[in-house]
């Protein structure tokens, strides 16, 4: 069971990307206005950075900085900002520019998959799903996808998750052993609205599901079977995250009502890569 949503802090006018860092400080962007904000357990918030582009998706590593998807023209790709410093790590592949990076994911050993799906559609499916290893090194996972959008990695890291908005599903990257990421499956449907876009899982292989244009946030069992739903007064739900000193508070960001949501869980959510040390 979940508890009904609470507005924790609205007026901005298109958040998305919700991320904590170590400290319990709250980032999320407001792509419209190229920003990434930080709330603070106080309650204070305040610009962090801003790109100069369409900040996205938001990711911590282990080593503090901060991994921002960003869709703008002059970035398409994944920035890395430390020390007040942005560096672009990836926005070419194989000599051919990405579309724009919509979402991030780092796995246990600091691997980063993300979607790349700027102006792919249903009636244009370029978009790709990558990931970039620690040297450096970037991977082609699929291509062909219809706005490929949010990226969640399994708790036993045995599997990518993404969300294919245009299609409104969630595809399944099985990970072997020597990790080698397996063809696409279908994982689950989403009908109704525009479709998933961001993701997180809690610890018992629960996939929270932000249903854009849909007013909730699903869940869906490990069997890929939707199992409850929190929903969101606006319809625009974007992305969601796990917080708190216990990790079971629900961050919500949502467009409609230019706010973002808690509400609280009785699963903790998965501990990600940046929350540890």
């Amino acid at each position: 069971m979940t508890s009904s949503p609470t507005l924790l802090i609205s007026g901005f006018d298109s958040p998305e990307g919700p991320a904590f860092d170590r400290e319990g400080n709250l980032y999320f962007v407001n792509w419209l206005s190229s920003a990434i904000m930080r709330l603070t357990p106080e309650g204070e918030v305040a610009e962090f950075f801003n790109t100069g582009g369409i900040p996205a998706g938001l990711a911590f590593h282990r080593d503090g900085s901060l991994y921002v998807a960003d869709e703008g023209d002059d970035i398409h790709g994944i920035l890395r900002i430390a020390d007040g410093e942005a560096t672009i790590l990836a926005n070419t592949y194989e000599g051919t520019p990405l579309n724009g990076a919509n979402d991030l994911v780092f796995d246990a050993d600091g691997i980063l998959y993300f979607s790349d799906p700027w102006r792919s559609s249903v009636e244009n499916p370029i978009g790709g799903f990558y990931r970039l290893f620690p040297d450096g090194a970037l991977e082609r996972l699929d291509n062909g996808l219809a706005f490929p959008n949010g990226v969640a990695i399994s708790p036993n890291g045995d599997a990518i998750y993404l969300a294919e908005t245009g299609h409104n599903r969630i595809l399944r990257y099985a990970i072997s052993a020597d990790g080698a990421v397996g063809a696409r499956e279908k994982f689950a449907l989403l009908p109704g609205g525009e479709g998933p876009d961001g993701m997180a899982f809690d610890q018992a292989g629960n996939l929270y599901v932000a249903h854009y244009g849909g007013g909730k946030v699903a869940i869906f069992d490990p069997s890929g079977q939707m199992v409850d739903a929190i929903r969101v007064p606006g319809a625009n739900v974007t992305n969601v995250a796990f917080g708190g000193p216990d990790r079971r508070t629900v961050v919500i960001t949502d467009v409609e009502t230019a706010s973002l949501y808690t509400a609280r869980v009785e699963v903790p959510g998965l501990p990600l890569f940046g929350e540890s040390a």
